[in-house]
């Protein structure tokens, strides 16, 4: 498991109930300290020399180069896996950087946490190999619900879920705090229940606002569905106001 994030720390956790897991990062006292939490061993990443998967949990802005940096150090058979909230684009790049022995699964975790019940994971199978099948078993075994699907279709599907979600959320934070610092009424007073729970979803966001910024710049979908959602802003705006 390259990465100590989030997503790094949420499948550690998950899979070493069922795997020998083996975190490691760029720095050495962050992977000890996420497998001491989580329960797994952890490495220098020469690691990747004697594993049968690399998964690599980093941002998706350097995914292709450390597939190629990666590459030099894995096993043929290995697999590489990839977890990126965009598909189209990085998929054809990491795939450029790894050799055809190896096989190459891309994943979405589509949870932040191994306590959520409900655990729902788009998987694409970009090169096809035995261990890739195993990988995806195990998954599941580990209460996982797979679903296999295509780059296109992910990133299609995940422009109306995320980038319109996240968009709607950010256009209203950005307004509310404009006019609520315009106003010489102390608005804080009148902030209601369903109002303070919105701003709760937008915190847990804005700890991942890197990511957030790059699934709206490089989902290809992404800028027709915010202008679709700014039309259907503007329609409503016209209906009330009659």
């Amino acid at each position: 498991m390259i990465g100590t994030g989030k997503m790094g720390r949420c499948l550690a956790t998950i899979l070493k109930d069922r795997a020998e897991v083996t975190v490691c990062s760029r720095s050495e006292d962050r992977a000890r300290s996420l497998a001491m939490r989580s329960g797994v061993g952890w490495a220098g990443i020469d690691a990747i020399s004697a594993s049968d998967v690399v998964i690599a949990a980093i941002p998706s802005e350097i995914l292709p180069s450390f597939a190629e940096d990666a590459a030099a150090l894995m096993r043929p058979g290995t697999l590489f896996v990839d977890v990126s909230s965009v598909k189209l684009g990085f998929i054809e790049e990491v795939q450029r950087k790894l050799p055809e022995c190896f096989g190459y699964i891309s994943i979405h975790p589509l949870f932040t946490s191994p306590r959520i019940k409900e655990k729902d994971m788009a998987v694409i199978n970009v090169r096809r190999s035995p261990i890739g099948e195993k990988f995806t078993s195990l998954l599941s075994d580990s209460g996982i619900r797979v679903f296999e699907t295509t780059p296109e279709e992910h990133d299609r599907a995940t422009a109306i879920t995320q980038v319109l979600h996240h968009f709607a959320l950010l256009s209203f934070e950005k307004a509310l705090k404009d006019l609520s610092d315009d106003c010489e009424l102390e608005v804080e007073k009148f902030w209601t229940h369903s109002l303070k729970k919105t701003l709760a979803v937008l915190r847990l966001i804005n700890r991942n606002h890197e990511t957030i910024l790059m699934i709206q710049r490089r989902n290809r979908f992404g800028r027709e569905i915010r202008e679709e959602f700014v039309r259907n802003a503007e329609r409503l705006n016209q209906e009330f106001s009659r």
